[in-house]
């Protein structure tokens, strides 16, 4: 069985994009060769790479796209019938940096289909898998996300439409009365103007994709930071954007002196609590509701 090595990988994918010509791979030398002519076991096709797979591609990468105007466009060239690829090949062409991260997207996504169906044959042939290769998708959003630190004065324009967009998805987790109270306390401590920090998301365009704001509380000599908003928009969410938006907030803080902070907030959801924890931050209190009908 053939080593599945970086230059291998790029040759199968080279035969996976090739719609044209039907090619094998020679499982004992990894070499991609034309197929005609060549069978048995020593020989495999490359993975399948169809139009559904691409169609699916395109959709994943325009969840990851910032920029508003540019997901507007990419998603109406995805909701064409007819020349939906060409459409929306054209439509990255006129963004540079997005074609390039298409590719480098589009990529990744072709090796990890390569990775397990080199698995696929190893475990046909009695041999052990060898399972993907971590991807460090911090790394990734880290490389396309950047994040700024306002103060509260500067982000008032940012933060009130994800403030107004939390009070809209509140109604779906909270008894109204509780969402109401909530928000009324919440835009009572940014209308009061204390000492505040925004993390924000920056998404290119002089918007947000999600904010964290953080109160400096002080007690006398001594103080903490209390975050008391955290949101990021519905379609840029499982992206570790919330917690790389705590963590700027929080490393602020301790840039600041202030190394002791609280995550204080009735707008978040419990799965977030594996993330906290590997931030540093651990649970305390408790904080429920009740309903008799």
């Amino acid at each position: 069985m053939f080593e599945l090595t970086e230059k291998t990988a790029e040759q199968i994918v080279f035969a996976m994009e090739d719609q044209e010509n039907a090619s094998v791979v020679d499982l004992e030398s990894g070499e991609v060769l034309p197929a005609a002519g060549l069978s048995g076991e020593r020989f495999a096709k490359p993975p399948t790479w169809s139009s559904r797979e691409g169609f699916k591609l395109m959709e994943d990468f325009l969840s990851s796209v910032r920029q508003p105007s540019a997901r507007r466009e990419l998603s109406a060239a995805l909701a064409r019938g007819r020349g939906v690829f060409k459409a929306f090949k054209a439509t990255l062409a006129e963004h540079e940096e997005l074609e390039r991260a298409f590719r480098e997207f589009k990529i990744r996504a072709i090796k990890r289909t390569i990775a397990m169906w080199y698995d696929d044959l190893r475990e046909a042939r009695g041999l052990e898998r060898l399972g993907p290769e971590p991807e460090d998708t911090d790394e990734l959003l880290a490389s396309d996300l950047d994040i700024h630190l306002l103060e509260l004065d500067e982000a008032r324009a940012l933060l009130a439409p994800m403030i107004d967009e939390a009070e809209g998805e509140s109604i779906e987790s909270l008894p109204g009365p509780i969402a109401a109270y909530e928000l009324a306390k919440l835009r009572a401590e940014i209308a009061a103007g204390p000492r505040a920090l925004c993390a924000v998301a920056d998404d290119g365009e002089g918007g947000a994709l999600g904010v964290a704001l953080g109160f400096r509380i002080v007690l006398g000599e001594r103080g903490f930071g209390r975050i008391a908003f955290l949101m990021v928009k519905r379609e840029f969410r499982r992206m570790g954007l919330g917690t790389a938006l705590l963590g700027a907030l929080t490393q602020a803080f301790e840039d600041e002196g202030i190394s002791l902070v609280m995550l204080d907030s009735a707008f978040l959801p419990p799965e977030l609590g594996a993330s906290l924890a590997a931030l540093g931050f651990i649970s305390y209190g408790l904080r429920a509701i009740t309903r008799q009908d």
